[in-house]
């Protein structure tokens, strides 16, 4: 299609029809038109093709060279004569030359424009020619696949609810006290702009024109689109175009049972408008939570500064420290079935305006967001009937998630009730608790009660327990744990055998928690990469590996590495290999070469001095105070008792610990011990930028010395 011409015609319209159009239809006369100008400029053609793509990076100059290889090849094989055959096998190392240019030119301009993760695992599918079959079962017939998952999705969910609808319990919110949010903000033009063209070009097919498109002709939607969004947030109202869901299934995990429904989860695709105008809503409401301090503490999902390796840090530190003072875990690991799917819009919206102050206009447009929403199935053309929306939030929306953690909020008091360590992570709960080996027992019993309490607050709030995945591990040292005789926990009637590994949020812990169990895991997943890599290394340039093998494999070796720190060397050793291996991998040596001027060339911190660098961030961040609540606390500056020069020093108290192999790994332990190594000069660096290049420069430097 002509795209400026497409563009004239959107200025036309934005300029003119919704101008003059009253509030009340604007929305449909702004779909209406952006479909039919779509349809004039691009309309609907339908042709049958024969499916026989060639290679993406074929050219006319390459097809060419092909027509002259097959006819030297000809002459070759009718002459027999050796000119021929030299002149033949020429032309064809002259293909293969050709071929690995356009290959490498073609996936190097691909990378370049990869600008988030997603794109990049992509382009990496295409480029290890990685096929990748849409996971539906085969058995049903595709035209009746649709309504077979909307059926199934919807029976699921009335199934879960009738065994918790049988709860009598009067409910109980705590009391608000604060400023009430009773109102949103209009937003501005400049706001819109910055907010819609920060996207994604991810399109539903409930969307008028592609997201791409509309990004195009920004500069003349911005004020029609503004407007509609500020229309909804000062009526209190949600358009009911808005609140249409398209529904995918998708399967769980790879692997598993294709022909099961029930191994696939229902994924929510939004209009876009709907989720720009959850985007306003969000920065306001999370404002308003800040503002009155209303987050929890030991929630770390969808919250800044917080992530899964602060969650990790947390609970491992408690394990840690209960091993150092010579006690025994136990780690149980909550697994709740279909979290985001049986909220109870009700018992939300109570909870959003007893405990969180939301009233007014702001309260009825979160009654309008959660009231009469649809959803339907949709697999390729075929769709569903549309099925109402009575329970949950739209797996795949803005504000669902930031909803599900509000409306789980209370379960932090009740956990705390029975004395027992706890953190969360959106609906993954994680319930710590420990003791002497001769106390345990009572521990164990202790824990079973706190499980039991979070049941039937569950039931209580329609969310369901799944006790057959909830996991359990005692954690502690070998000594400790050969004089336990208790192995297992008691949750209803589902007897849970303790493991002597779980994965928690990524991580694999193990019960001497040596973490060995996760660096194999890394180590493999890592050298399976590389080798794939490898296969295509011809194809790729230098620029090109780099972007790969740090996006694939040194994304792997990062990824909560603090947990690592103070682990034995052979261990670190294992994931300094992989390291070894990717930069031989991209700068094309051979086993034999040596690996420090490789890692020098390519200015790469080895594997301790990376874990040193996440520290020493952590630390810069806790004087910076963004650094989570749950791990701050457990932080103190040091104070000397009497005036010394080290008193005007930006240094952390290094607290006392009874054993190197737990207390010392730690991470209240690690942080300061690795903070107050640093040069004053890095420590009192006036921004995170300039203290992360001289931290990097150092850790260099004391790396390669």
């Amino acid at each position: 299609m002509n795209v400026d011409k497409f563009r004239e015609d959107v200025r036309v319209f934005a300029a003119s029809t919704a101008a003059d159009t009253p509030d009340t239809g604007l929305l449909m006369v702004f779909n209406t038109c952006l479909r039919q100008l779509m349809d004039s400029h691009a309309p609907l053609v339908t042709r049958q093709v024969t499916d026989r793509p060639s290679a993406p990076w074929m050219s006319e100059d390459i097809k060419d060279h092909k027509r002259l290889v097959r006819k030297w090849e000809r002459l070759w094989r009718t002459s027999g004569l050796t000119v021929h055959r030299q002149i033949y096998r020429q032309q064809l190392d002259d293909i293969k030359a050709l071929h690995t240019s356009a290959k490498q030119e073609y996936y190097t301009s691909r990378l370049a424009e990869c600008k988030d993760t997603k794109a990049l695992f992509s382009v990496t599918d295409e480029l290890f020619a990685k096929k990748k079959a849409t996971a539906l079962p085969k058995l049903i017939p595709p035209s009746e696949l649709p309504e077979t998952f909307s059926n199934f999705f919807d029976q699921k969910i009335s199934d879960i609810r009738k065994g918790l609808d049988s709860s009598k319990t009067q409910m109980s919110f705590a009391a608000f006290s604060g400023t009430p949010l009773t109102r949103f903000s209009p937003v501005s033009e400049k706001f819109v702009f910055e907010l819609i063209s920060k996207c994604a070009p991810k399109s539903c097919t409930l969307d008028p024109i592609p997201t791409s498109l509309m990004k195009t002709c920004l500069d003349f939607l911005v004020p029609v689109v503004t407007r509609i969004l500020n229309l909804s947030l000062q009526s209190g109202s949600v358009p009911a175009q808005f609140k249409e869901a398209v529904i995918t299934p998708l399967l769980k995990k790879p692997g598993l049972d294709t022909e099961c429904l029930k191994n696939y989860r229902p994924i929510s695709n939004l209009p876009f408008l709907t989720k720009q105008l959850e985007k306003c809503v969000l920065a306001q409401l999370q404002e308003h939570l800040l503002r009155n301090d209303l987050l929890d503490v030991h929630q770390s999902a969808y919250k800044k500064n917080h992530s899964t390796e602060t969650a990790l840090l947390y609970v491992t530190d408690k394990l840690l420290t209960s091993a150092d003072n010579k006690e025994v875990s136990v780690l149980a690991l909550l697994d709740l079935s279909a979290a985001f799917d049986t909220i109870d819009h009700d018992v939300l919206l109570k909870r959003l305006q007893f405990t969180f102050g939301i009233a007014d206009k702001a309260f009825q447009w979160f009654v309008s967001y959660l009231s009469e929403r649809f959803q339907r199935v949709q697999i390729g053309q075929k769709e569903s009937s549309p099925v109402p929306l009575k329970h949950g939030v739209p797996q795949g929306s803005v504000l669902g998630p930031v909803l599900f953690t509000l409306y789980t909020q209370d379960l932090s008091d009740v956990i705390s009730r029975h004395g027992c360590e706890h953190h969360k992570y959106a609906d993954d709960t994680q319930i710590e608790d420990s003791a002497p080996p001769s106390d345990f027992p009572k521990v164990v019993k202790n824990t079973e009660r706190c499980i039991e309490s979070v049941k039937d607050w569950m039931i209580d709030n329609k969310l369901k327990l799944n006790d057959s995945k909830t996991e359990v591990m005692l954690s502690g040292s070998r000594h400790a744990l050969n004089q336990i005789d208790c192995t297992s926990l008691t949750i209803g009637d589902t007897q849970i055998v303790s493991q002597t590994a779980v994965k928690d949020l990524g991580v694999y812990l193990d019960s001497a928690l040596t973490m060995q169990k996760h660096i194999s895991f890394v180590c493999k997943c890592a050298f399976f990469e590389l080798r794939k890599i490898s296969s295509v290394r011809s194809f790729l340039t230098l620029q090109a590996t780099v972007q790969l093998v740090s996006s694939l494999i040194l994304s792997r070796l990062d990824y909560c590495n603090s947990l690592l720190a103070g682990l034995p060397t052979e261990e670190l050793d294992r994931l300094q290999r992989v390291q070894n291996s990717a930069a031989r991998l991209i700068l094309q040596k051979s086993k034999k070469d040596h690996v420090t001027p490789l890692l020098t060339t390519l200015h790469w911190l080895p594997m301790k001095y990376r874990i040193e660098y996440k520290l020493a961030l952590l630390g810069y961040r806790c004087f910076e105070k963004s650094l989570p609540p749950y791990l701050s606390h457990s932080l103190s500056i040091y104070e000397p008792s009497r005036s010394l020069r080290s008193s005007s020093e930006k240094l952390l108290r290094i607290p006392k610990t009874r054993t190197k192999t737990f207390g010392e790994r730690t991470f209240r332990y690690q942080i300061p011990t690795v903070w107050n190594s640093l040069p004053s000069s890095i420590r009192d660096s006036s921004s995170l930028s300039s203290f992360k290049t001289q931290l990097k420069t150092y850790l260099f430097r004391k790396a390669f010395a």
